[in-house]
């Protein structure tokens, strides 16, 4: 294994927002785009890693591999993340809304991979896995025995990887065509009993 997994600290900051906007763009491209005048979305999200809470370096953990971060995933206790909702207004608080079957699916007794990703000439070397690892070992660090991700359902490559893993449908979501939004149709929630 020529990788690391480490926590992220504030200074990953910006490769965070690299890796999400690579790997899985459409929900921060839909959430944060034209929200602050004329910033980029990566500029916006490197700064929302750096404020605390569960869309932040609190709740990160990057692969590197020679010095240069390659991979990351974002997790965090469902119910930390209840407390914070609600606290964005106006236009926010409207894009958020628009996912709320999703919000719905999930349950305050798990801990959730909110976002994961690896970079393109990293893939199939393990990172991946070795990150929901992690996430595993969070999961039961915080007293905890759910692991939940969601996935679109027509995401057959990751099914079957989620699937090697032993995590099973928990749930599914309708997620509405919107103008803003790059997709839309069925998402699944696939859950993991930590025993």
């Amino acid at each position: 294994m020529s990788f690391s997994i480490r926590h992220a600290v504030e200074d990953d900051s910006t490769s965070l927002a690299v890796v999400e906007l690579l790997t899985a763009p459409e929900f921060a491209n839909f959430l944060l785009e034209g929200m602050f005048g004329d910033a980029s979305v990566g500029a916006i999200l490197s700064w929302r890693y750096r404020q605390g809470g569960v869309d932040s370096t609190d709740w990160a953990w990057v692969a590197e591999e020679n010095g240069e971060i390659v991979g990351a995933m974002g997790a965090y206790p469902v119910a930390l993340s209840r407390a914070e909702q609600g606290t964005d207004t106006g236009e926010a608080n409207e894009r958020n809304l628009h996912f709320a079957p999703l919000i719905e699916l999930m349950r305050d007794d798990a801990f959730h991979i909110a976002r994961i990703g690896v970079l393109l000439q990293a893939r199939r070397r393990g990172i991946a896995r070795a990150l929901i690892e992690m996430a595993e070992a969070a999961t039961l660090a915080e007293g905890l025995s759910l692991l939940t991700l969601i996935v679109w359902a027509d995401n057959d490559g990751a099914l079957a990887f989620y699937d090697a893993l032993g995590f099973t449908e928990r749930g599914s979501a309708e997620i509405a065509a919107h103008p803003r939004l790059e997709r839309h149709g069925k998402m699944l929630l696939l859950g993991k009993d930590l025993a």
